[in-house]
């Protein structure tokens, strides 16, 4: 009997160690380029939609993230998903764009909070690294790397496929390559794993898939040959969820998302050229559904603001220690896995910089401003009207009309320009800075060596002090008044400043001594290394 026990316990070791080293869950994101929200019938816009048995049935165990945006190209999106951080700051904000190696990537952080437990897998359109460098994926931290680096696909039948740095060329096509070579990685893994499928379609050039790949009679358009390259990712996700045991599924955290909205030429639904490139809803919307490991709201639709950027933050909340709302510019969607009522992101924020289209959107829950590098804004109702076919600025606005303009106005500059204290997430430079400051001495938090004031009294009519604390030794400084639309207004410090508090007054008047009008301002501290955006409110 000892013996046969003794026998049991040697056959069972390697799968008790298999067991423990899944602790964890496994963490696969899909993203599919170009398909914004009119393509898939979920979301009941367009006329003509792909048939994705399979995103149904992932939609039908898990919960359709109805508000998500992404930038409206696809270079930002990856760039913003993987480094937790606005164009604005990693400055991928065009196609093409190219992420700086020194940022942190979601492949380094999700290694970096859980000690070197995950493996991490890349496979498909990569497109954030400079042309010809096929190390980059690699080098950004993906354990393996299979794709196309430089993110250009002529032919779907006729690729450069880069593995592991190693450039070859594949008649194989796309979308079956990639998933048949996930599938292979998977299979191969003992430890949690992150897989990022990136496929290309339905991103041009628009064809017909392989006959096995699409269901659709009609196929003599661009719009037909569009919608069955939706149906061919679905048909491969399906393949690759299929291959995976009862047990890892149940285990697997699945995330399905657009990477930016539909191309103007098979966009429906929408105003004509609203959709990919443009800052509207057609542009900016794009699906996204989540399932699996720790969601328990199944078959459940949800209405809370989110952005693709927000995947980072909610990835390494799930499996490391938790965020305080997420960290960098990414919010933690996290509780609302399994909770209603959780707190969401109070705005969504984009930007781009093209030549027929650079400038910003920002919505709440209900208005959404967009405002171009020229200075014109549109503001729009998007419960009223979804579809963006009035511009309020073209009429009166009313008293809370014109107040949330104000507030959106505001808050997009700062978002554009440093750490938000209005936007739920508290791993910025904004605790440094201390947003809520408290008013006793045994309540007051310790100061970091350079922190940017809350101005007293604010709002102000006639005058306020701007505080501003250095380290020993002091700094060189620069403490800068802007208004709504980030023109600068005036200078009030620059040069070398003291250590210590440092105090600088502002009257409201320009550099020219001319009072400004009633409204939101900003005041901006920068020193080498620091930058910090508050907002202040003059009344007259």
């Amino acid at each position: 009997m000892k013996k046969l026990v003794l026998i049991a316990i040697i056959l069972l070791t390697p799968l008790v160690r298999a067991t423990n080293a899944q602790d964890r869950p496994n963490i696969l994101i899909i993203l599919a380029d170009d398909m914004g929200v009119d393509a898939y019938g979920g979301y009941h816009i367009g006329s003509e939609v792909a048939i994705t048995p399979n995103l149904d049935a992932l939609a039908e165990q898990g919960l359709s993230f109805q508000n998500t945006w992404a930038y409206p190209l696809c270079a930002p999106t990856r760039a913003a998903m993987i480094s937790g951080q606005y164009g604005s700051t990693t400055g991928v904000l065009q196609v093409p764009g190219v992420l700086d190696i020194g940022y942190s990537t979601l492949f380094e952080e999700i290694s970096a909070v859980t000690n070197g437990e995950y493996v991490t897998g890349v496979f498909g359109k990569w497109h954030i690294g400079p042309m010809g460098d096929a190390n980059n994926p690699n080098d950004q931290g993906a354990d393996y790397f299979l794709g196309l680096h430089d993110g250009i696909l002529r032919d779907y039948f006729s690729w450069t496929r880069t593995e592991n740095g190693v450039v070859s060329t594949s008649t194989d096509y796309f979308t079956t390559h990639i998933t048949d070579a996930a599938i292979d990685w998977v299979d191969t893994q003992v430890d949690p794993w992150l897989l990022w499928m990136a496929h290309h379609s339905p991103h041009t050039p628009f064809h017909l898939p392989p006959d096995s790949l699409y269901t659709r009679s009609q196929t003599n358009s661009d719009l037909d040959n569009y919608l069955a390259m939706i149906e061919s990712i679905d048909h491969e996700i399906g393949r690759l969820l299929g291959s995976l045991t009862p047990v890892q599924r149940e285990n697997t955290l699945v995330i399905f998302a657009g990477d930016n909205g539909t191309p103007n030429s098979v966009l429906q639904g929408f105003p004509n050229r609203r959709g990919k490139g443009s800052l509207y809803e057609g542009g900016v919307r794009v699906p996204m559904i989540v399932s699996g490991y720790g969601v328990s709201r199944i078959n459940e639709s949800e209405e809370a603001l989110v952005h693709v950027m927000d995947i980072y933050a909610t990835v390494l909340d799930i499996v490391g220690p938790d965020l305080e709302g997420g960290i960098l510019n990414s919010f933690s969607f996290k509780n609302l896995l399994s909770d209603a009522a959780a707190e969401s992101r109070p705005y969504n924020f984009v930007q781009v910089a093209i030549d027929a289209v650079t400038g910003y959107a920002i919505r709440n829950d209900r208005y959404k401003l967009i405002e171009y590098e020229s200075g014109l804004q549109e503001f729009y109702d998007l419960i009223a009207d979804p579809f963006e076919a009035l511009n309020l600025l073209l009429g009166s606005l009313s008293v809370e009309e014109q107040a949330v303009l104000d507030e959106l106005t505001a808050e997009a500059m700062i978002q554009t320009f440093g750490w938000s204290c209005n936007d739920g997430i508290l791993n910025g430079d904004e605790q440094q800075s201390s947003c809520e400051m408290s008013t006793t001495a045994e309540e007051q938090p310790v100061r970091l060596q350079l922190d940017l004031r809350q101005n007293t009294p604010n709002p102000f009519f006639s005058s306020t002090e701007i505080a501003y604390h250095l380290p020993p030794g002091g700094a060189n400084v620069r403490l800068e008044i802007f208004d709504v639309r980030g023109r600068q207004i005036v200078s009030l410090a620059e040069g070398y400043r003291g250590s210590g508090v440092n105090v600088n007054t502002w009257t409201g008047v320009n550099e020219f001594g001319q009072p400004v009008p009633s409204g939101v301002y900003f005041y901006r501290l920068t020193s080498p290394g620091y930058m910090q955006t508050r907002k202040l409110v003059l009344v007259r």
